[in-house]
């Protein structure tokens, strides 16, 4: 065989014992996922084979990333991918331990192992049994644990009678309830940098650790995942379903953003359900402080709620307290902080963190990847610095502000009122998306993360003594990056483009035969099917007929109708 044939007879034999070794587990996950997550209008649910990306164009650079060949050996062995074969495409025999490659772009959103097995980590001995737990536990779960501990019934919780033999019969409630996710934070990330976590791989032995945390729905995107462990609620329910929606019109693809309303406004009334902190801030009156603090705000809101606008949407008068709900993000047009007044309040502290500054203070003390001498030159490498070490201590250190100034100093944490803080460590993610979590860039931030959340419990202690809890989890995986996996990526433009060639060619560009997909659900345009004699059944095979590099990107489509019922 020559070169070519033998690389590809490797990528196909990869594919094939992955698939043997998943059984048919993978479509059990996905149609669970599915009917937990399908919205009144999505008629069909789509799944790619492992590794490949669906997504917009990512950027049009591609990024130098570093790697070391013993992670790269650990993560192939890891996914049953081929040494032999990377390093035949990459020339690895010609590299030494540690060299670097030019990539592209990852990412995250389907029901594979890699995007949805994550950690959870819970500290509170006081009110929970330490051990290591092999329950199978959702990011719906965490605002359940928590009214248990509050001893609050929640609207959305579920039962959680597998995990009563993690508490203690305490009346005592903790002063505060603190959230932190690490973005991008799957097992992936942790099983490709050992060693790299100290504090949390202590914790594992010193709180109650979950070792089979699970993202239980489609998709597996920063938006939905924050809003399950906000609210307790699936898709289906609160109507968060993908980070954008994309949409045809004119020859050109559309694709809006979630909580973006019409004029480019911010809107909540996406978010359909109540947050655990709407609730229990309603239920004490006002008096407890909410904080939830991300760079990007789908982020701080899923997990927050609808801070003023729950109240008004409840008519509750003006006799309550004056509302604390301290919900913000980085507004990188104008290199700093923002939040959306009519229902949040920014803190103070926000205004000693402005982006540029704090990269021109610290870049003598930072370790970092990248340089920029000017603000233009800043915001145009914006992603970088939030895929550093300078993100993770940025917002570390306006969190512990944030919570110095809006509970300590008000001796708010002497109330008795348990106040609830989120927070997302979110470098993970574009690190990871940018270089690949695979790589030294992804390990020098996760060391930081770590670090960071050391000095945070550190924090914690110095200020309640023993009186919090603390939660530590993630919202998702990601994929290894493509040139690693020989993942495929397509793009909903070619997505778009191949499925409306089953209709005329004058009319391929005027709208389209899908109405909006996401990444894993799709809507169709029935009148525009009947109106041109487009059967569902030709969209589908047309869809599983679409191919990137000669291979197939589609693994299986599923009707709505197909998707069985799932109890818990």
């Amino acid at each position: 065989m020559n070169t070519r044939t033998n690389e590809k007879f490797f990528i196909i034999f990869s594919i094939v014992l992955y698939f043997i070794l998943s059984g048919c587990k993978w479509e059990k996950d996905y149609k669970r996922a599915a009917f937990l997550s399908m919205q009144p209008d999505t008629d069909l649910i789509l799944a790619p084979y492992p590794f490949n990306i669906f997504d917009r164009e990512a950027r049009e650079s591609i990024t130098l990333s570093h790697y070391s060949k013993e992670d790269i050996k650990n993560i192939l062995e890891e996914h049953e991918l081929s040494w032999d074969t990377l390093s035949k495409q990459w020339k690895l025999e010609l590299e030494e331990e540690n060299f670097t490659k030019e990539v592209n772009y990852t990412s995250h959103y389907t029901q594979y192992s890699y995007d949805t097995e994550i950690p959870v980590w819970i500290y509170g001995p006081k009110w929970l049994h330490n051990g290591v737990y092999s329950d199978e536990i959702f990011q719906q779960h965490i605002p359940s644990i928590y009214s248990k501990i509050l001893h609050f019934d929640f609207k959305n919780k579920l039962p959680i009678g597998s995990f009563s033999k993690i508490f203690k019969n305490v009346e005592d409630i903790p002063e505060i309830i603190v959230t932190i996710v690490v973005d991008q934070g799957g097992r992936q990330l942790y099983k490709a940098h050992k060693g790299s976590y100290p504090f949390l791989e202590s914790l594992s032995s010193n709180s109650v650790y979950f070792k089979k945390g699970k993202v239980a729905h489609l998709e597996s995107h920063t938006a939905v995942g924050h809003m399950a462990i906000g609210t307790g609620a699936f898709p289906k329910d609160a109507k968060v379903f993908s980070n954008e929606i994309y949409t045809y019109t004119d020859g050109k693809v559309n694709h809006r953003p979630v909580y973006q309303g019409k004029n480019q406004t911010f809107d909540l009334s996406e978010l359909n359900s109540s947050s655990l902190a709407d609730e229990w801030d309603l239920f004490q009156n006002n008096e407890p402080i909410i904080i939830s603090q991300c760079y990007a705000n789908r982020a701080a809101v899923g997990m927050a709620g609808h801070g003023k606008e729950y109240k008004q949407s409840q008519n509750i008068t003006n006799s309550m307290q004056p509302d604390s709900d301290y919900v913000y993000w980085q507004d990188v047009k104008n290199l700093n902080w923002s939040t959306y007044p009519n229902a949040f309040e920014k803190p103070i502290a926000t205004g000693k963190y402005s982006l540029y500054s704090y990269y021109q203070a610290n870049k003598s003390k930072i370790k970092t990847h990248f340089e920029a001498n000017h603000p233009i030159e800043f915001l145009s490498k914006i992603h970088h610095f939030q895929g550093s070490e300078f993100q993770v201590k940025m917002d570390g250190s306006l969190f512990r502000d944030t919570i110095e100034e809006t509970i300590i100093k008000r001796n708010k944490h002497l109330d008795g009122k348990t106040d609830l803080a989120y927070l997302t460590l979110k470098a993970t993610d574009a690190v990871g998306h940018l270089y690949g979590w695979e790589t030294k860039e992804a390990e020098q931030v996760l060391l930081a993360t770590d670090n960071e959340i050391e000095t945070i419990f550190e924090f914690l202690k110095s200020n309640y003594g023993d009186n919090f809890i603390l939660l530590v989890t993630a919202d998702h995986g990601a994929a290894p990056m493509p040139e690693i996996s020989n993942g495929l990526f397509l793009t909903h433009e070619t997505f778009f483009t191949k499925v409306n060639e089953l209709l005329p060619e004058s009319e391929r560009k005027k709208s389209s035969l899908v109405k909006w997909v996401a990444h894993s659900q799709l809507s169709l345009n029935r009148e525009l099917m009947k109106e041109h004699s487009v059967s569902e059944e030709e969209i589908i095979q047309k869809i599983l007929s679409i191919e990137v590099n000669n291979r197939k990107f589609f693994r299986k489509i599923w009707r709505r109708e197909e998707i069985p019922n799932v109890s818990f």
